[in-house]
């Protein structure tokens, strides 16, 4: 939601899984360079806060250093800019969570070309304009996991809102494009009647909710939200005096943003991942391909440190499963 640069041409098969003639470009980096650059979808997120502290720690453990930077709203120009100044600084990585996967791809192919790592997190960018992406969960898992969590508050029947983040995001069309055949086969009685990017903010999700809602409360069961800002619903429901225990607030969330809600009983479940994580093992697999011990089919295993060992298949490395939050339990997850 890291850039490095590749120290020798020894790397040359590791790389060229992806993007095989990043591999034998001449070097425009640091063959020294202990710098990942990891670049958020904007930098104020505090799930993006939370995986910028998994990074340092494996960084810690690896000897490199992590380099913070990116928009500071959900921007893909913004993103784009900062891609082209870390440039300037020859990282060893850049590993990324793209707002819009094309408008990046030319920086980071560029990036490759000069011998830089480059991988995505959360969000992942072209296939060819990286080496691997790091992917929370499998996408199917989270897919379903967004459906039954809404499933078990409607007796799987309704019409819903769907807010997402932002409309180019490719981990959101993914997710979207296996929910839809998955509540088709599973819940045939609920529909999702709209689609509306909320830019991954609180107010942005209120503000679309609301006028969603002014205009369909009578035939709304439920707001799906699967980008960030999910308490903006519950604040939009509200000032619409409705009340989102009748009208269910389900989906992805940051726990600092819903906690308060979660536990007034306002929200009753959602689903994330660990953001700490994915860039823990990001940063793992961004040492063993500059090490040259990642694995050159783009499929096999990956040490992941406190993490273990974790599956890659078709350079996609997957971390675990996803983590539905309830008042129970949201107190243990800080970010």
């Amino acid at each position: 939601m890291a850039a490095a640069v590749v120290a020798t041409c020894a790397l040359a098969a590791a790389c060229s899984t992806n993007a095989p003639d990043a591999a034998k470009a001449d070097t425009g980096g640091s063959t020294t360079s202990k710098t990942i650059v990891l670049v958020p979808k904007q930098t104020s997120d505090p799930f993006f806060t939370a995986a910028e502290s998994g990074a340092k720690e494996a960084a810690g453990q690896l000897g490199y250093s992590i380099n913070y930077v990116g928009p500071t709203t959900a921007d893909a120009a913004g993103q784009v800019t900062t891609l082209e100044s870390a440039l300037q600084s020859h990282p060893a990585a850049i590993t990324i969570a793209p707002n819009d996967p094309d408008a990046v791809a030319p920086v980071l192919k560029k990036a490759m070309e000069q011998g830089v790592v480059v991988s995505a997190f959360n969000a992942d960018a072209a296939p060819d304009a990286r080496q691997f992406f790091v992917s929370q969960a499998s996408d199917e898992g989270i897919a379903e996991a967004i459906v039954d969590t809404m499933a078990e508050q409607t007796n799987g029947q309704g019409t819903f809102l769907l807010v997402t983040s932002t409309a180019t995001a490719a981990n959101q069309k993914t997710w979207l494009n296996l929910m839809k055949p998955y509540i088709a086969k599973k819940y045939p009685n609920m529909k999702i009647a709209q689609i509306i990017p909320g830019n991954d903010d609180p107010a942005t999700v209120l503000q679309v909710t609301s006028s969603y809602l002014s205009a369909h409360k009578s035939d709304t069961t439920g707001v799906w939200v699967i980008g960030g800002g999910m308490s903006g619903a519950v604040r939009a429901m509200q000032q619409l005096g409705i009340d989102p225990k009748q009208m269910p607030v389900a989906g992805l969330c940051i726990p600092s943003d819903v906690r308060e809600d979660m536990h007034a009983g306002l929200i009753k479940n959602c689903v994330l991942w660990s953001p700490a994580d994915t860039a823990y093992a990001d940063v793992y697999a961004i040492d063993a391909m500059i090490k040259g011990t990642y694995p050159e089919s783009g499929n096999g295993t990956l040490d992941a440190g406190r993490l273990g060992t974790l599956q890659i298949k078709d350079n996609v490395v997957e971390v675990g499963d996803p983590i539905t939050f309830t008042a129970d339990n949201i107190d243990q997850y800080k970010f």
